[in-house]
């Protein structure tokens, strides 16, 4: 089995710069992140045709992401994050009739 995790070790108070005044981040900072999610979403995508099995590659990543984003942020905020996720899917759906 896997190694017991101690969460409080991976707690941070780290967030992404966000101008106070306007309540927006910087567009190198957006720039940033937006490059980060396509090169992770791009390995991912290679992982999962590489071993044939997406349904697999998809849990790992969704239980990796979702475990770390509830030690940095919390319940309340991941959950409405994955919330928000489902929604942008379910429009997607509906935008390609799918």
């Amino acid at each position: 089995m896997g190694d017991v995790l101690y969460l409080d070790h991976y707690k941070s108070a780290s967030h992404a710069p966000v101008d106070m005044q306007s309540q927006k981040m910087p567009q190198t900072e957006r720039e940033r992140i937006e490059t980060i999610r396509d090169n992770i979403e791009e390995l991912l995508n290679m992982v999962a045709g590489l071993r044939r099995d997406p349904a697999s590659v998809a849990l790992a990543a969704s239980r990796f992401g979702i475990m770390r984003m509830y030690q940095i942020h919390g319940r309340a905020h991941t959950m409405a994050f994955v919330d928000r996720c489902i929604e942008t899917a379910e429009i997607a759906e509906d935008i390609l009739g799918t």
